[in-house]
């Protein structure tokens, strides 16, 4: 694709469905969106990602992830209206482009970068923040009592401060 299409398209593939979601319309959000899957699928097939490699991947990890940004605005803006639940659907159903695309960046890309290696960037850093996300994660999603929350988030804590002793480089 050439760059000079790259703005232009840019900016139509993120009006397209989020003008409809101001203004609360299912029907042109729809067609909105779909023109952008149809534009996304285009871009998708025509550079072959699958074939040419990261690079490509990459790039047309753009126009996918742009199609799915502009979507999920849309379906943010018709919060305020109603309930988002059938332009959500919608939303979920034409990001299939976006992530099979980010399944194939990724396949190319993560072996590459998860090695042992990684939990030493920062001098221990990495390990650290790693073990409080972990933490949060578990809290947020499993308990809601917030004296239960105490001792799980307080463990966490030592443990991060353990993994980054002894991630530390001497």
């Amino acid at each position: 694709m050439k760059a000079s299409y790259t703005l232009p398209l840019s900016i139509l593939m993120i009006v397209l469905p989020i003008v409809p979601g101001l203004v609360d319309s299912f029907i042109a959000f729809l067609v909105g969106a779909l023109i952008d899957f149809i534009i996304a699928v285009y871009v998708l097939i025509s550079e072959k990602p699958w074939i040419n490699g990261i690079k490509t991947a990459i790039s047309t990890l753009y126009f996918t992830a742009l199609s799915t940004f502009a979507d999920v605005a849309g379906v943010f803006f018709v919060m305020a209206y109603q309930d988002e639940y059938k332009f959500a659907i919608v939303t979920l159903t034409l990001s299939i482009p976006f992530i099979y695309n980010l399944f194939l960046v990724l396949k190319s890309v993560l072996p590459n970068i998860i090695k042992r290696d990684i939990l030493y960037v920062g001098n221990g850093f990495f390990a650290f923040i790693l073990v409080l996300i972990i933490g949060a994660i578990i809290g947020r999603a499993f308990i809601t009592n917030f004296y239960a929350l105490l001792p799980l988030y307080t463990g966490f804590l030592i443990l991060a401060i353990i993994a980054l002793f002894y991630f530390r480089k001497k």
